[in-house]
């Protein structure tokens, strides 16, 4: 469900539209594939140049949400998009414990463990919230990013 008004906040690039939409998808191991799917449809609306960091960081999140959280298939995956003053922000929620992030302390070459470290070099700004499902935000800046074209 996409709910929209006129952007009347300052920090956001002329054409763009301020936007909250909502998702909801099954967990298992398909889940990042459709939520790239749908978030690329969602979110049209934004500068080109948060496209690629928006999907890439949030699939990374949905990718938590099955290994980390155990959303499997008959769990839901949450994703909420909305922008604000300074950019778009993306919360992805899910059934699992929580946690409290912490630095990576696998050998570099080992695989895995890197979808927060993206997160936090790429994102504005994130945190986690657990309460009763987890959920995962962060914020992409429109600074320098061109409004898309529709």
């Amino acid at each position: 469900m996409a709910v929209s008004s006129l952007a009347l906040d300052a920090g956001i690039p002329t054409g763009t539209t301020r936007r909250r939409v909502r998702l909801a998808i099954a967990g298992g191991r398909r889940a990042p594939e459709r939520a790239r799917e749908l978030l690329a449809e969602a979110s049209v609306w934004l500068p080109r140049a948060l496209h690629q960091p928006l999907l890439l960081l949030t699939c990374e999140l949905v990718s938590n949400s099955v290994r980390h959280g155990q959303a499997g298939d008959g769990d839901v995956i949450g994703i909420e998009l909305w922008t604000t003053r300074r950019g778009v922000c993306v919360e992805v929620s899910d059934p699992g414990p929580g946690f409290a992030p912490a630095p990576r302390d696998q050998p570099l070459d080992e695989p895995g463990g890197w979808g927060l470290v993206l997160v936090e070099r790429m994102a504005t700004r994130w945190g986690v919230l657990s309460e009763a499902r987890t959920r995962v935000w962060f914020e992409l800046a429109f600074a320098d990013a061109a409004p898309a074209r529709v």
